[in-house]
């Protein structure tokens, strides 16, 4: 899970984005995929993208992203975390 680099968070509204992309992630899995992922102990890692480039091509590839409704932190529609995961390579997702 990659955060935006460009945006500053609070660690809880971070924590709840992260959560966020977690089940977007989840929901593009299909059932052999989840399985495994449950086999590895739906293990996550959680970093700020190294820079804004690389955050904007994972979110260009199509990866799922969390775009933030605007209520409270973040402007509205902001992409705040991409989920990044081998079995989600080469798919497209739209929000």
């Amino acid at each position: 899970l990659w955060e935006n680099p460009k945006l500053e968070m609070s660690a809880g509204k971070a924590m709840a984005q992260a959560g966020h992309a977690a089940q977007l992630a989840w929901w593009a899995c299909d059932a052999d995929e989840r399985a495994a992922w449950r086999e590895r102990g739906m293990a996550v890692s959680v970093r700020r993208a190294p820079a804004l480039g690389d955050f904007d091509a994972k979110v260009a590839a199509g990866l799922p992203v969390v775009r933030d409704a605007g209520f409270t932190e973040i402007e509205p529609g902001s992409c705040t975390f991409v989920a990044d995961a081998p079995w989600l390579a080469g798919r497209v997702f739209r929000a």
